[in-house]
């Protein structure tokens, strides 16, 4: 066997609770590393289910991806990560970005987005490791804020996630790792990518290679590749319109013409997902996506993998044919996966 990547999940917390805990109950047996849960406000709860994985699992790693400095404060983030760190073991890891999806719909200013990104993460580390913080900033307020509990670790691990070139460069100066968001799976785009962890990695003294990058890609398997692209056709559309940094979809390879036709769509919540599926072109599509049959996703892993992709963070989509659990079994089994 050849090289191999390491795998994580991101589970997005819209489906009944059964569904969830079907996925915790096997999630370590098919050798998955991490399971993240999406921090979207309007959304199912993320601690509250990430604590039923913490009491259901034993060895992986568990916490948010990605929360964010807005709409939960980094004091709360401090307290709630360290309580999830004790109750898994010493397993969590936190997740943080700029919110997307999960902010939107709150009105909040990000003009200032990576300031305070930076900021909220040094509140969360010292905090976690004892200290007495005090910060002012028009987007979060702590005021001579201490833990009142000993955390059992001083540093819980940080991951940024993003693809715009200052979130990366971000990630590279202080994050313990990176999820590269949806959209950079190209040589074009694994090499954008890493230049930018390494520009902030360099500019605080710091090894790019000890940075843990993980990219990010939606998954959905199906014999009807039609219907595995319906499936995850909102999710890029949104993120495309909404969200993506232009520069990193144009860095990975991605035509100007193609992002256009997406963001002149109107209300894409109102458009059905095989309409959407028809203005995202297959460019696009396989920037941010693993989809159809086994067989056709098992050899878009092996490509990945040689693009020199290490770890990817699977974001699964049902459809028609096969759920969350289903898909991630189907995933566990390709030989270029390592467990």
């Amino acid at each position: 066997m050849g090289t191999t990547c390491k795998t994580s999940a991101v589970y997005i917390a819209n489906k009944p609770l059964q569904d969830f805990l079907d996925v915790v109950d096997s999630i370590e047996t098919l050798g998955y590393e991490d399971l993240f849960i999406a921090d979207q406000a309007l959304r199912k709860n993320m601690y509250a289910w990430a604590t039923l994985a913490a009491a259901r699992t034993h060895k992986i790693g568990i916490g948010p991806s990605v929360t964010n400095a807005y709409t939960r404060n980094p004091g709360l983030t401090a307290a709630s990560m360290a309580t999830l760190d004790e109750l898994s073991d010493g397993r969590a890891k936190l997740g943080f970005g700029a919110g997307g999806h999960g902010v939107d719909k709150f009105g909040y200013d990000q003009s200032k987005l990576i300031g305070t990104m930076r900021d909220a993460i040094d509140a969360i580390r010292r905090l976690t490791s004892g200290e007495t913080v005090t910060s002012t900033r028009d987007e979060f307020s702590l005021h001579e804020a201490k833990l009142e509990f000993k955390p059992i670790r001083d540093e819980i691990p940080i991951y940024i996630g993003g693809r715009g070139p200052q979130l990366l460069s971000l990630a590279g100066a202080v994050a313990d790792g990176a999820f590269l968001g949806g959209g950079l799976l190209s040589p074009q785009g694994v090499k954008y990518a890493q230049e930018r962890i390494s520009i902030g990695a360099n500019s605080t003294g710091r090894d790019p290679s000890d940075i843990d990058l993980r990219y990010l890609v939606f998954v959905s398997v199906s014999q009807n590749k039609e219907k595995s692209l319906n499936a995850a056709a909102w999710f890029i559309s949104m993120l495309t319109k909404r969200h993506a940094s232009l520069t990193a979809l144009k860095a990975a390879g991605a035509q100007d013409s193609h992002i256009q036709k997406i963001k002149e769509l109107g209300d894409i919540d109102s458009i059905p997902p095989s309409e959407l599926r028809t203005s995202i072109s297959p460019e696009l599509m396989d920037l941010y996506t693993i989809v159809g049959n086994p067989e056709d996703c098992q050899t878009r892993v092996e490509e990945l993998v040689d693009m020199g992709i290490k770890h990817l963070t699977l974001v699964p989509f049902s459809n028609e044919e096969k759920n969350i659990l289903e898909i991630l079994e189907t995933f566990s089994d390709f030989d270029c996966i390592s467990s």
